[in-house]
């Protein structure tokens, strides 16, 4: 399975091995932890939002990673495309979180616990970074 995600995400852009790894880490804590609470609460409401925002995660990561490792190689365009990029993004982003939020009424707490997985994913990969040097 790690091999599969390692061909995705070179084929996906992601030359460097670090920056794969924390992706491919963001992609198991998302899809895992998402999996796992909508077995236990049975399909519930509140799993669905917290998938929901854990997916919003996941390609608001994939895309910051994405664009974060281009940029290191062209500093050229490097301000402006990152504002350009980042602008779209949270514009996105909102257009979302508006939808789940005000149109379809999610439990918000769900919404929360699943765009912290982010947060997760980083502290987790840093420290298993950190005890490895």
């Amino acid at each position: 399975m790690n091999q599969r995600l390692e061909r995705l995400l070179v084929w996906g852009g992601f030359d460097k091995p670090d920056v794969r790894i924390v992706v491919r880490n963001q992609i198991y804590v998302s899809l895992g932890t998402s999996l796992v609470i909508m077995l236990v609460t049975l399909f519930s409401r509140w799993s669905f939002a917290y998938l929901a925002g854990a997916m919003l995660a996941l390609v608001n990561f994939w895309t910051l990673a994405r664009v974060v490792q281009s940029l290191v190689h062209d500093r050229s365009k490097g301000p402006y495309l990152l504002f350009v990029i980042f602008m779209g993004k949270m514009t996105l982003s909102g257009l979302v979180l508006w939808w789940l939020i005000g149109v379809e009424r999610v439990p918000h707490w769900g919404l929360i616990a699943g765009l912290g997985t982010v947060v997760v994913n980083i502290t987790a990969t840093g420290l298993v970074q950190l005890g490895k040097k």
